[in-house]
């Protein structure tokens, strides 16, 4: 998951040293320079909290949040995770844009 993304934010939040955030972290180390070079003005957040409850969160248009939990996720688990929040971005900006709720 390399390309360009159609997301405002990416962001993760996990626990540094548990064992059910392997998964996320071995994701930063071995994706965060692809993703930055594909995508250089994108914020990549990493957010590390003694036992949180890791997640994935995109940020889209208007504002618009979706986030995903990924505890226990493979590295694998966690790339579909953000290809999924990523794939969803076209559909969720163009019907927020289509009916603002402003």
């Amino acid at each position: 998951m390399a390309g360009r993304l159609a997301i405002k934010e990416l962001r993760f939040v996990f626990c540094q040293t548990s064992s059910h955030s392997n998964g996320v972290r071995r994701y930063i180390m071995n994706n965060y320079e692809a993703v930055k070079a594909a995508n250089p003005q994108l914020p990549f957040i990493v957010r590390e909290c003694q036992n949180a409850q890791a997640t994935v969160m995109a940020r889209y248009d208007f504002g618009v949040e979706k986030r995903m939990y990924i505890n226990h996720a493979s590295e694998e688990e966690v790339a579909q995770a953000v290809d999924e929040l990523a794939g969803q971005a076209e559909q969720i900006n163009s019907s927020v844009a289509a009916n603002p709720q402003f």
